[in-house]
């Protein structure tokens, strides 16, 4: 099937040029961490189909969607053969990857020969999508022009360890944010696990969307095992920066992420992303998360095997656990 179209606004070099083409529906209403799932799992996928990743700007959402990611991460779009038209109503969708969070094979779609393939899925939440292209994306982001003077950079004596809480759309909405006593204890956790990796001193940054409850969270303080006080208020600090230049203070700064609401896609690029690759996690499976019993999330699937799933004891709700795949 070949089809006359199309108002293009942006092509890539055509010396990688296929002569085919994949696209896909979008979440594109959805925030940053889910644009850089789709993005990145097409741009995969494109690659082992040998077709063209293709985005249509089909409303002012895809639009939205496009320039955000752009600003960002503007290596990953410059692949993208951009056409500012909604799908053709004579492209039907395949059907595939139709829950958020489980990997579909791209296999399936490789005996298909249309010239225009449109898979129905959307969110693309697995690793598996791009398992060898952390180094890749990482090259893609945009130079920062925030030079982070209100925030520690991390050196070969320091450490920083980021922690990110997303709050206000998840509390009582069926997907888990903890309380502070659990971050309190996972902090130390952390600090005591990569202490024996890594004898630095470490400093912690928060980024969330619940200003208040990080400011809270600045006025307590715990012990480590070897007696050593932690007092926040004087070794933590609160990043007020917006989501893009989060994520390049992570790729630069973040020795460790910590992310405490298990399905907080913003989260899970804050650990992809970040400078040393070190991820601890909530372990999504031992909390009340309305993901996994409602089959939309294989944590396998969601989760890179090297990060670190962490959970309350169940003999001792203040003591922090790893806990075993």
């Amino acid at each position: 099937m070949t089809i006359e179209i199309f108002p293009i606004l942006k092509t890539p070099p055509k010396a990688r040029t296929p002569k085919k083409y994949l696209s896909s529906n979008l979440a594109a209403s959805s925030r940053l961490g889910n644009h850089l799932f789709e993005l990145s799992a097409l741009l995969s996928m494109s690659r082992k189909l040998n077709r063209m990743p293709t985005f249509f700007i089909q409303d002012e959402h895809h639009d939205q969607m496009i320039k955000d990611t752009d600003f960002l991460i503007p290596g990953l779009v410059d692949h993208f053969l951009i056409i500012n038209q909604s799908l053709p109503i004579s492209i039907i969708p395949t059907e595939f990857h139709m829950k958020c969070c489980i990997w579909d094979d791209p296999e399936k779609l490789m005996k298909i020969e249309d010239e225009y393939l449109h898979i129905q899925g959307t969110h693309f939440q697995s690793w598996k999508y791009f398992p060898r292209m952390r180094n890749e994306l990482i090259s893609y982001l945009k130079k920062p022009k925030n030079e982070f003077k209100d925030l520690p950079k991390s050196n070969d004596t320091h450490s920083i360890t980021c922690v990110h809480i997303r709050r206000t759309d998840f509390v009582g909405s069926g997907f888990h944010s903890p309380d502070k006593y659990f971050i309190l204890s996972a902090m130390k956790f952390v600090e005591e696990t990569e202490k024996q990796r890594r004898n630095l001193n470490m400093t912690f940054v928060f980024f969330g969307d619940d200003l208040k409850f990080m400011e809270d969270l600045l006025g307590e303080e715990y012990v480590l095992r070897d007696g050593t006080k932690r007092n926040l208020k004087n070794e933590s600090y609160i990043s007020k920066d917006d989501p893009q230049d989060t994520i390049l203070y992570s790729s630069s700064n973040c020795d460790v992420v910590l992310f405490t609401a298990p399905h907080s896609t913003f989260g899970w690029w804050l650990g992809y992303l970040s400078k040393g690759n070190q991820v601890y996690y909530t372990d999504i499976r031992v909390v009340a998360d309305v993901s996994v019993p409602s089959l939309t999330l294989y944590p396998d699937d969601y989760y890179p095997p090297h990060w670190t799933p962490i959970k309350s004891d169940k003999f001792d709700n203040t003591t922090i656990i790893e806990t075993l795949k």
